[in-house]
């Protein structure tokens, strides 16, 4: 019987899978033009600064 998803986490797959969700927020974030430009900087630094964490999660995780 195959485990559930959450099983994979030791090897770092759903921190990746968390990482590439906030680089398509920061993508969307580029975009959101109700938002004046200087605060859409910082929510794309934001989420690129998460992204890059869960990529060091996974990195940790996966040795």
């Amino acid at each position: 019987m195959l485990g559930a998803p959450e099983q994979l986490d030791i090897f770092g797959y759903r921190a990746r899978r968390l990482a590439e969700i906030n680089r398509v927020a920061a993508d969307a974030a580029r975009v959101a033009y109700n938002f004046p430009a200087s605060v859409r900087e910082e929510r794309v630094q934001h989420y690129l600064a998460e992204a890059a964490r869960y990529d060091a999660l996974a990195n940790q995780a996966s040795g």
